[in-house]
């Protein structure tokens, strides 16, 4: 256990070390304080209406997921190839560690790393509704329950992949490649170009926003009631669980045979 705890809080120290995650993420939080948080240049618009609180955290979080997953994503492409790269994997393996322990233990260091910037994030929200917009200190607990039901699954997602595919392809590579599936397979209107954005495999967060918090805030979007539903919700998570499940026992067969030839 000590191993695997120390393996997942490394996992976790290096990632928010990196530069690059901090300068990327304060643009991003910029870029959405000034354009999709910003009210109707009228000042008539309320940020989080009191009787739309569900459907606010929802929003928040439906386009928050749309480019910090993405960054996480791109971000968190390197962390298992580079121990190969390196030859730390080589003396990791020497240990009484299990390989999947060691998969589980990067899994999870990567998830935490990659979910702080997201948490932040909504917590500075909560606050800053809570201080200037007088919201009710209990939006709080709403939107870190949207970020548990729509965050947390959608990164659980996409870290999966991202450590497992960079060992079978370039990690540049495979970074144009899930930007590009990204917006293709959850944004894409499926009457405008072929996609997958009208399924249940997707972990953008939109089958929980409509299913479970109400949908979008009238403040915000005029569109028709959606025809999603609580079950579809639950299947769109039961979903993308089991995804992440296949793709780390994939990984565990894939390195147990890297691991058998070496």
């Amino acid at each position: 256990m000590n191993r695997f705890l120390g393996i997942v809080f490394k996992e976790i120290g290096m990632s928010i070390r990196r530069p690059a995650m901090w300068i990327s993420h304060i643009l991003l939080f910029i870029f959405y304080g000034v354009t999709i948080f910003n009210p109707e240049m009228d000042g008539n618009t309320v940020l989080f209406p009191p009787d739309q609180l569900w459907q606010s955290a929802g929003y928040v979080l439906f386009y928050g997921n749309m480019f910090m997953v993405l960054l996480g994503g791109i971000l968190a492409a390197d962390r298992l190839q580079r121990d190969f790269k390196l030859g730390v994997r080589e003396l990791q393996s020497s240990t009484p560690l299990k390989l999947s322990g060691y998969i589980l233990a990067k899994y999870f260091g990567a998830l935490i790393a990659a979910l702080i910037p997201q948490f932040i994030w909504v917590v500075s929200l909560g606050i800053y509704g809570f201080v200037f917009l007088g919201t009710p200190i209990y939006f709080m607990t709403i939107l870190l329950t949207a970020f548990l039901l729509m965050g947390v699954p959608a990164f659980a997602f996409v870290v999966a992949f991202s450590l497992a595919c960079p060992l079978v392809m370039p990690v540049r590579v495979y970074q144009v490649l899930f930007t590009g599936y990204w917006f293709w397979g959850n944004y894409l209107a499926p009457g405008a170009f072929p996609t997958i954005s009208n399924t249940l495999l997707v972990p953008c967060g939109k089958y929980v926003l409509q299913g479970f918090l109400g949908g979008f805030p009238t403040t915000y979007s005029h569109l028709p009631p959606s025809s999603i539903t609580s079950t579809d919700a639950v299947l769109n998570l039961l979903i993308l669980f089991a995804c992440v499940l296949m793709v780390l026992l994939s990984l565990y067969g894939y390195l147990r045979r890297f691991e058998q030839r070496a």
